[in-house]
């Protein structure tokens, strides 16, 4: 037996992959040698391998064709290639999400299917909505049908995020239509206008020309035709769209045309086919678990409860307890930290089913999204003839749990006690 120390040991007591990974690491008995990315470095190996594992290395180096002396491979990086020829020898790999990517592209190169595939799996069981948009930008790059497919159907049940995301603006035309045309999308039709107008803004960036309207429309080009102009809000598309001068006039004319006379004859560009996405709907979330009956001690003054939701939602209203004056106003503003979102002043007080309360809607839903922390301020116009003392910090809702926290914007209220009984959220 080779004693320690003697070039044997490293075969004494190892398995085939041990073995194998030691002669690529150590090009014992190499044959070849690759000049690999910008620098060329020298990376040696050994035919009998690669050519039992490519047959795009097959035909490099025993074909007809068969290249001579060192070959170079500049368009793959040297950690890469390395990680790549590990598992050509060892049939093991440590993708990464940094990796992965490049690994593909060398897996895809020399027609390695079993590594396309293991990067495929990898890429699909870390899709998220967050990453979404990049990995579909992969799938469109190393046509991977099925990634594609699965990248949409996330976008498709996350739209609202995605769709104001930055990396939606850093999509390819190819994958932004691929996303604005689908009947699936989740999504208000005037979310899919704005993101698209902000993409249109990136593009031009892109390009280095100036972000004007004529500029964004010409970028878009049929992009733009996949909005559903006649399902937006018609005093969203004449305050918002009609100004930003994007849309061409006559086509701003064929959707009034469609809004106000349901004409549709010579307007074969307007996409008249519904998405699928559900209605919205709202749902009363409670925070106290009794209420009580008495002034309350701060009338007239502000009154605050933060919060963070479990998912991308809507805030539609919140729950007001009843005055001694009714019919009663409030007026409410809603921030997200320090940055304020909406204000609404005399908003009216309309009952609902409870004998304490009622509710204030807002006149344009807010968005909110998952890890901010919004804060919705309450000042009634009468006297509060109702409070609690018996808030929850969690409450469960359809999306999941909303977290109520104690806001230093308010006078009293706090998350045990006080006022604004329920928030009015949906999708």
């Amino acid at each position: 037996m080779a004693s320690s120390g003697t070039p044997t040991d490293w075969q004494s007591g190892k398995t085939l992959s041990q073995c194998m990974d030691h002669v690529f690491t150590s090009a014992t008995a190499s044959d070849v040698t690759f000049l690999v990315g910008e620098d060329q470095k020298k990376i040696p190996a050994h035919k009998l391998i690669l050519i039992s594992r490519s047959p795009v290395f097959y035909a490099m180096l025993e074909g007809p064709m068969a290249k001579k002396g060192e070959i170079t491979i500049p368009d793959i990086t040297e950690d890469v290639f390395q990680l790549f020829l590990r598992y050509l020898y060892t049939d093991t790999i440590n993708l990464t999400e940094m990796n992965v990517v490049p690994v593909l592209n060398a897996a895809r190169k020399y027609c390695v299917d079993i590594l396309v595939t293991n990067c495929e799996d990898f890429l699909n069981k870390r899709l998220s909505a967050e990453n979404a948009c990049l990995f579909l930008e992969h799938a469109h790059v190393f046509v991977m049908d099925k990634l594609k497919t699965e990248c949409l159907n996330v976008i498709g049940e996350s739209s609202t995020d995605v769709l104001q995301s930055k990396a939606f603006t850093d999509l390819c035309p190819s994958c932004l239509t691929s996303i604005t045309e689908s009947d699936d999308l989740h999504a208000d039709e005037s979310d899919v206008y704005m993101a698209v107008i902000r993409w249109a803004a990136a593009e031009c960036s892109r390009q280095n020309i100036e972000s004007n309207p004529e500029n964004k429309r010409q970028v878009l080009g049929d992009i733009l035709n996949t909005v559903r102009f006649q399902k937006i809000d018609f005093d969203f598309f004449l305050k918002q769209v009609c100004d930003d001068k994007v849309l061409p006039g006559d086509m701003a004319l064929d959707v009034i045309n469609y809004k106000m006379h349901s004409k549709i004859e010579g307007m074969p560009w307007l996409n008249l086919n519904d998405r699928k996405y559900a209605v919205p709907t709202m749902e009363s979330v409670w925070r106290f678990k009794t209420i009580l009956d008495g002034s309350w001690v701060n009338n007239f003054q502000q009154e605050a409860i933060s919060f963070k939701v479990p998912c991308a939602m809507k805030l539609y209203g919140i729950g007001s307890f009843l005055t001694n004056a009714e019919p009663s106003t409030v007026d409410i503003k809603v921030y997200n930290g320090s940055t304020l979102l909406y204000s609404g002043s005399n908003l009216p007080l309309v009952k609902n089913d409870s004998i304490y309360a009622g509710d204030v809607l807002l006149a344009k839903p807010v968005r909110l999204s998952t890890g901010k922390t919004y804060t919705v301020i309450e000042v009634s116009a009468a006297c509060k003839v109702h409070y609690s003392n018996t808030g929850l910090e969690k409450v469960d809702c359809k999306g999941g749990t909303i977290t109520f926290i104690s806001s230093s914007m308010n006078s009293y209220s706090t998350a045990k006690k006080g006022q604004i009984p329920l928030l009015i959220i949906g999708s």
